[in-house]
C-alpha cells in the first residue's frame, strides 16, 4: 500500500471512530458504519444483519436500491455461514459457491464479516474478485470498532436504565433518605427524596451540595453517627438517633449504605426509618408489664396472705373435730390457692429462664408426682430429650395429667361430686416421642371436636370446681417453646396433645379430626 493511501487509510479509520463515539443509539452505530466504510473499500452495496428470533434481520444498508427478499434464517446462506463458524468468508465468485443465497443475480463477489456473536457486515461487489486481503482486514477493522461502540452503548443504556430505577425506589421509599458524596474529608448532599422533604421540613434545592452537619446538629457532634459512619465506605450501620423535625424532634433507624463508585470517590446514602409509633408501642408495653406486675404482686401477697391465715385456722379446726363442711372448706381453699398459681403463670405469659437438655421421661414422671392421681396410672415411652425451659416443661405436664386426671373420671357420681374427687379416677395416661416432639394422651371420655378451640381459652372448664386456666397455661408455654399443640382423638378415644417444635418445619402430626394451637 503506498504511504499516502496508507496516511488516507488512517486517517479515514480515525473518522470513521470518531463518527461512531458520537452515535448514542445501537441503529446510529449500523447507519454510520454502511456508510464510512465507502472511505475504506470501494463496493456496490453493504448491509449490516443481526440475528433476531432464529432469523438475520436487516439492521442498516448501503444501496441504490433495495431489493426484495425472504427472511434469511441464521444458518443459511452466505451470512449464515459466517455467523455459525464464527470468521471472514471472502467469496470472489457467488455463481460457483454453493452455500450463496444471492439478493441480487448482478452481485458477483461478498466479503462477509461476523461481529458480536450476532451480527453480519456483508459488502457485495458485481465484479468477480472484487476484495483483496487488505480489504478483509480492513472489514474485520470496521467490524471490531462497530462491536465495540456496540458494546459501550449498550453498557450505557443498561447503566441509565439501573439509574432509572434507582432513582424511582429512591424517590418512592416510604423512609426519609439522602445521597451523599464526600469531598476533602466534607459530607456533602448530592440529594434527598420526598420522604426527606416531608419528614425534616427542607426544600429539595435549598439542601443540595450543602454540608450534612448543617442539617443535623445534635448536642455533641462528635457523637453525629452521620459523619462517623460514611468517612469509612465499605461500612454499612444501623443506629438509633433523635433528629429534629418538622414537627419536633423525634426517634429514627439510620441507615448508612455505603455505595462502591469504582473512580476512588466515596458516595452513599443515608436512610431515615420513622420509630415513633414503634417506640410508643414499647412504651405502651412497658405500662401494661408494669401493670401486670403490680397485679401479680396482688395477687402473690394481697390474696395468698390472707389464704394463709385462713388455712391455718382451718388446720386449728380440724384439730378439734371432723365435718363434711370443714373438708368442703378445706377443698375450696386448696382450689384458691391453685388458681392464685395458674393467675401468676399466666401473668408469666410463658416466659422462660433459658433451655437446657431436659428428659421427656424424668420429667413427666417428676410431674406425676407432684400430682394427686391415686387409681390414676402414667406409662411413659418418651426416652428422649429436649431443649426447654425444664420447670416450665415442669408445669405443662402438670397442667395435663391434672386435667386428664380430674375430667376423665368414670365413676357414677353426680358432676359436682366427682369434680371434689379428682383422685378417685382410675385413668390411664401415655408419654411418648414423636419424630419431632412428644405427646400425652389418655383414655378417658376426650374432649368434643365442636369444644377443641375453647379449652385453651381463658375460663373454659366443663366442672365448676376448676380454675379454667390449666390449659391456657399449656398453650403458653408451649408458644414459648416455639412448640405448635395439636390436640385430637387419642387411639382409645380419649385426648391427645401433641407437640412439636415449629423449627422442624412440620407443624401436623398423626390423628384425626384435631384442631392446632400455637400458631398465634
Amino acid at each position: 500500500m503506498p504511504s499516502n493511501r496508507f496516511r488516507n487509510t488512517v486517517d479515514q479509520v480515525g473518522n470513521l471512530v470518531s463518527s461512531l463515539d458520537t452515535c448514542d443509539s445501537i441503529d446510529d452505530v449500523y447507519d454510520h458504519a454502511v456508510v464510512a466504510v465507502e472511505d475504506l473499500i470501494e463496493f456496490d452495496t453493504a448491509i449490516i444483519c443481526t440475528a433476531e428470533n432464529g432469523q438475520l434481520e436487516p439492521r442498516a444498508a448501503n444501496v441504490d436500491q433495495l431489493v426484495p427478499a425472504d427472511p434469511l434464517a441464521t444458518g443459511d446462506g452466505i451470512a449464515g455461514k459466517t455467523l455459525e463458524e464464527e470468521r471472514t468468508i471472502v467469496v470472489d465468485d457467488l455463481e460457483t459457491e454453493p452455500a450463496a443465497v444471492p439478493a441480487s443475480e448482478s452481485f458477483r463477489s461478498v466479503l462477509s464479516i461476523p461481529f458480536g456473536h450476532d451480527g453480519v457486515i456483508q459488502l457485495h461487489s458485481r465484479e468477480r474478485g472484487a476484495f483483496s486481503a487488505v480489504d478483509r482486514q480492513l472489514g474485520e477493522l470496521l467490524a471490531s470498532i462497530v462491536t465495540n461502540v456496540r458494546g459501550r452503548i449498550t453498557y450505557e443504556e443498561e447503566l441509565g436504565r439501573q439509574r432509572d430505577r434507582f432513582a424511582a425506589l429512591f424517590e418512592n421509599v416510604p423512609d426519609a433518605a439522602l445521597q451523599y458524596r464526600i469531598e476533602d474529608g466534607t459530607q456533602l448532599v448530592d440529594a434527598v427524596n420526598s420522604s426527606f422533604i416531608r419528614t425534616f421540613g427542607y426544600g429539595a434545592t435549598e439542601v443540595v451540595d450543602e454540608p450534612i452537619e448543617k442539617l443535623f446538629v445534635p448536642d455533641d457532634e462528635d457523637t453525629m453517627p452521620e459523619l462517623r459512619y460514611t468517612t469509612d465506605a465499605g461500612r454499612q450501620t444501623d443506629v438509633e438517633v433523635v433528629r429534629e423535625t418538622a414537627s419536633g424532634p423525634r426517634p429514627f433507624l439510620l441507615r448508612n449504605v455505603p455505595v462502591a463508585t469504582g473512580d476512588g470517590t466515596t458516595r452513599g446514602y443515608l436512610i431515615y426509618t420513622d420509630l415513633t409509633e414503634l417506640k410508643e408501642r414499647e412504651r405502651e408495653l412497658e405500662r401494661k408489664n408494669e401493670r401486670l406486675d403490680r397485679f401479680a404482686s396482688i395477687v402473690s401477697h394481697d390474696l395468698r396472705n390472707p389464704l394463709n391465715v385462713a388455712n391455718g385456722y382451718l388446720e386449728l379446726a380440724m384439730d378439734h373435730r371432723s365435718s363434711t363442711e370443714l373438708e368442703k372448706i378445706e377443698r375450696a381453699h386448696d382450689r384458691m390457692d391453685r388458681l392464685i398459681d395458674d393467675v401468676l403463670a399466666l401473668a408469666r405469659e410463658g416466659e422462660t429462664d433459658g433451655f437446657e437438655r431436659v428428659s421427656v421421661d424424668a420429667t413427666a414422671r417428676e410431674a406425676w408426682q407432684n400430682v394427686s392421681t391415686e387409681r390414676a396410672t402414667l406409662e411413659v415411652d418418651a426416652d428422649r430429650s429436649i431443649e426447654a425451659d425444664r420447670g416450665r416443661l415442669l408445669q405443662l405436664f402438670e397442667n395435663l395429667f391434672r386435667n386428664s386426671v380430674e375430667h376423665g373420671s368414670t365413676s357414677s357420681r353426680s358432676q359436682t361430686d366427682d369434680a371434689l374427687e379428682h383422685a378417685g379416677s382410675d385413668i390411664h395416661l401415655r408419654v411418648e416421642s414423636l419424630p419431632n416432639g412428644f405427646a400425652v394422651a389418655d383414655d378417658g371420655p376426650g374432649i368434643p371436636p365442636g369444644e377443641r378451640e375453647a379449652v385453651f381459652e381463658p375460663g373454659y372448664t366443663s366442672e365448676g370446681e376448676n380454675t379454667g386456666l390449666g390449659l391456657v397455661i399449656v398453650s403458653q408455654i408451649s408458644e414459648a417453646h416455639g412448640w405448635t399443640v395439636n390436640l385430637t382423638t387419642g387411639e382409645t378415644g380419649g385426648a391427645r396433645f401433641e407437640f412439636i417444635d415449629r423449627s422442624s418445619g412440620e407443624e401436623t402430626l398423626e390423628g384425626n379430626d384435631g384442631v392446632t394451637e400455637g400458631r398465634r
